[in-house]
């Protein structure tokens, strides 16, 4: 073949493959294979999940891989809280808030984690890791606000704040996710309120404490030293509770001691000046009812969280506000006197604090079904 016959030939066919590309669906395959993004390992996306918040970090969640994009979700019996919570309600909020951990991290890949299916209500009275749900990742192309990196700074804060009132930016960005989800989002930095709030929440702990039941089980899960909290890597540290390790184990294993007089009075002066400079108190409020429910309030929970860490700012759930039978109805009465089908299943403080310390998790193998 001539040399001028050999560029023709050449600079012909480089012509046909440009107009295959350009006008046929080539153009679409090959544009699919660039794009495409690798699926991430159920691992790795665990690897990130698991520093989401659980009640008293208990950490109930556990993957088993079924494909590389279907997987099941267990809970651990041994990590419900049969005294505090016999129906394990917040509990299951606290697999929502997983599921919707998991998303997010799968989103920094081009995937999103849906729900294919919710099996048997959790059970206390559960032996043996047990299924709750079926788990799919698949591939999405809707941009995610809260990136990956919010997942590790998230905290919470149980000392004091500073006075500032959190950034209106942050507020409507919570209204918003909360409407995503058919939920309403409450904001109020009302001095009196804010006061109302944290009386009740500091007499909620000494009525809590006067139960036996109550008392051991959250004995069980204080780490008083960080030697315990490092090694069993689940649970409520103290350095991170605002109670000093000899105090709080002794308010828990000798209470008699802090029920009157100067104890009382010394312990109750602490634990209020934990709460100085509370100005933020939210709430949410929407459907809670069932199962689904509550999984995606959960899910709702996980976003409002990184949602204030992206605004530099820290929350503290009250959550004996929600379970204790008393407080609520105050509560309720102050904040919802016309509850509908909706009720308020999550009140906080939130606002600006020098960064506190962080809760250890279980290892990844711990939380991997195989």
């Amino acid at each position: 073949m001539k040399n001028s016959t050999r560029r023709s030939f050449i600079k012909n066919s480089a012509l046909t493959a440009g107009s295959l590309f350009l006008f046929s669906p080539f153009k679409a395959l090959f544009s699919q294979e660039l794009i495409k993004k690798e699926i991430p390992t159920w691992r790795s996306l665990v690897e990130i999940a698991k520093w989401c918040p659980t009640v008293h970090n208990l950490q109930p969640h556990q993957i088993k891989a079924i494909s590389a994009t279907e997987a099941e979700l267990y809970y651990n019996p041994k990590r419900l809280l049969p005294v505090e919570d016999p129906q394990s309600i917040f509990s299951t909020v606290a697999l929502g808030v997983f599921i919707e951990h998991l998303s997010i991290v799968a989103a920094s890949f081009g995937y999103t984690i849906t729900v294919e299916s919710l099996f048997e209500p959790l059970s206390i009275k559960a032996t043996t890791s047990t299924l709750f749900a079926k788990l799919k990742m698949i591939p999405s192309s809707k941009e995610e606000k809260l990136g990956v990196e919010l997942i590790k700074q998230r905290r919470t804060c149980r000392t004091d704040y500073s006075d500032l009132e959190l950034d209106e930016t942050v507020i409507e960005n919570l209204k918003q996710e909360s409407i995503m989800y058919g939920q309403e989002f409450y904001h109020s930095s009302d001095s009196e309120l804010a006061d109302f709030i944290t009386k009740i929440n500091q007499e909620t702990l000494f009525t809590d404490l006067e139960d036996k039941a109550t008392r051991e089980e959250l004995d069980s899960l204080f780490r008083y030293n960080e030697a315990d909290a490092e090694s069993l890597k689940d649970g409520l540290w103290t350095k991170c509770m605002g109670f000093s390790s000899r105090m709080a184990k002794s308010v828990f294993r000798n209470h008699e001691k802090w029920t009157k007089g100067l104890r009382k009075k010394m312990l109750s002066k602490h634990y209020g000046s934990t709460f100085k400079n509370t100005t933020n108190i939210c709430w949410m409020k929407g459907k809670f009812e069932n199962m689904k429910d509550w999984v995606e309030s959960g899910r709702l929970l996980a976003r409002t969280w990184l949602t204030i860490t992206k605004g530099g700012a820290y929350l503290q759930p009250f959550g004996s506000l929600i379970t204790n039978e008393s407080a609520y109805a105050q509560i309720n009465s102050r904040l919802d006197k016309n509850a509908g089908d909706q009720k308020i299943w999550m009140i906080f403080r939130a606002g600006y604090s020098k960064q506190p310390k962080r809760s250890f998790r279980l290892d990844t193998n711990e939380l991997i079904i195989s």
